[in-house]
């Protein structure tokens, strides 16, 4: 007669279920909340400063002594972000699952940085400064300088 060894037998990975401690909670929660600002704002800055607005808020609880209490809370605000959730009205799909995921920001936004963080990456700023000028010598030999110029006049076709 043979016997079963429980221990041995593979739970599927469906029936698995994994018990989390109230941390690992909380980072779980922060995270979702982080990827739905990132989704729904229209700018960086206010994602940003909406994740920085959680975080404090999430930091001034951080040393509830009560842990009925702090868990209360988690579960509140676990069920607030499901309230608030609102799907991204981008299309994810084209790219993959990180279509449109991040912003990316026009080239001459690197222009209005500080000179000391320019400082820092000499060496591609000095070859940026070479293809600017290369390219705006480019332009003009294109397309003229614009001042002082005289265009051709048309007469409006009827």
């Amino acid at each position: 007669m043979a016997t079963c060894n429980k221990a041995a037998t593979r739970i599927p990975q469906h029936l698995r279920y994994t018990y989390l401690s109230h941390g690992q909670r909380v980072l779980r929660y922060y995270k979702r909340a982080c990827r739905n600002f990132e989704a729904n704002a229209g700018h960086p800055l206010d994602a940003r400063m909406s994740k920085v607005e959680l975080r404090a808020k999430i930091d001034a609880n951080k040393y509830e002594a009560d842990y009925v209490k702090a868990a209360k809370m988690l579960e509140e605000a676990e069920a607030d972000i499901l309230t608030k959730w609102v799907f991204p009205a981008k299309n994810w799909s084209p790219g993959g699952t990180c279509y449109g995921r991040y912003i990316y920001f026009p080239d001459y936004f690197v222009d209005y940085w500080h000179p000391l963080e320019k400082a820092q990456y000499p060496k591609y700023f000095a070859t940026r400064e070479i293809r600017k000028m290369e390219y705006i010598m480019w332009w003009q030999k294109k397309y003229g300088t614009g001042a002082g110029e005289e265009t051709e006049k048309r007469e409006p076709a009827h």
